[in-house]
């Protein structure tokens, strides 16, 4: 079978595993806390998407194009540094929270967005080694993180 079909299912899966554990466990004990505590639960694994500077990396994912690798490295990078901001600023209470949380999940959201269908054309995928489970594995978890995200501050305004 083709490696990208591999890859597919495999995302897909994972995507279907971490919604339904959002669904049913995070979900409904995150409801009990203040809603800044809500956005940092669902913000808290963005601060993980540093894991995309794997991509630069030549043992983890050997012979990567640089035009798909750097721009998604950067992205991920900055969504990562938006996260901490967030995160913190949800602890601390600034005024500028929520803001960063918008920042953040606007700016991931955007990244994914860019960078799946950059993969697939650039044919990123049969180069990722031992980093095929960033994708695989934490893609979903972003992608779930950023859906709880949008929904909390649109049922929070």
């Amino acid at each position: 079978m083709n490696p990208i079909a591999y890859f597919v299912f495999q995302f897909v899966w994972f995507t279907l595993a971490w919604s339904l554990i959002a669904r049913f466990v995070v979900w409904p004990w995150a409801q009990k806390l203040e809603v800044r505590h809500q956005l940092a639960v669902w913000v808290a694994p963005e601060m993980f998407r540093v894991l995309g500077v794997g991509l630069l990396v030549q043992n983890l994912a050997p012979d990567m194009p640089l035009a798909f690798a750097l721009p998604t490295a950067i992205a991920d990078t900055t969504t990562s540094v938006l996260a901490v901001l967030a995160f913190v600023g949800l602890q601390q209470n600034w005024s500028k929270a929520r803001a960063l949380v918008w920042a953040c999940t606007i700016v991931g959201v955007g990244d994914l967005l860019i960078a799946f269908p950059h993969a697939a054309q650039t044919g990123a995928i049969t180069h990722l080694a031992t980093q095929w489970y960033v994708p695989v594995f934490a893609g979903p978890v972003m992608v779930v993180a950023h859906v709880a995200c949008i929904i909390t501050l649109l049922r929070t305004r």
